[in-house]
């Protein structure tokens, strides 16, 4: 969990919006090691984003069948539960937009 999590070290992140996530995780090296990120960093920033609980734009982004909006059944909804059963960790992979952006792969 201590090991730095990119190579070549980075001291922050970005974990993209993609079509797994429609928000940005900004992944910043803790106080633990301020030197890099490390993989712990990154598996706490991605389970912190995943517990917040979503707002009703993040909900219409991502829209649920069978949810109505009007209703505020969104309410309360943490973000992990926008995914749609795909909650299985599938790895990171370096993004084509920069060293310091990452894709996130998740898999049912």
């Amino acid at each position: 969990m201590l090991e730095a999590a990119t190579n070549p070290h980075l001291k922050s992140m970005t974990i993209a919006a993609s079509d797994a996530i429609p928000w940005p995780i900004i992944v910043h090296a803790s106080s633990i090691n301020p030197l890099f990120v490390t993989v712990g960093d990154v598996l706490t920033a991605v389970h912190d984003a995943l517990h917040t609980l979503i707002t009703e734009y993040e909900y219409q982004l991502v829209l649920l069948p069978n949810m109505v909006v009007g209703n505020r059944y969104w309410n309360g909804m943490k973000r992990v539960s926008l995914l749609g059963g795909r909650h299985w960790w599938a790895g990171l992979s370096r993004s084509q937009e920069g060293p310091e952006i990452w894709n996130l792969h998740l898999q049912r």
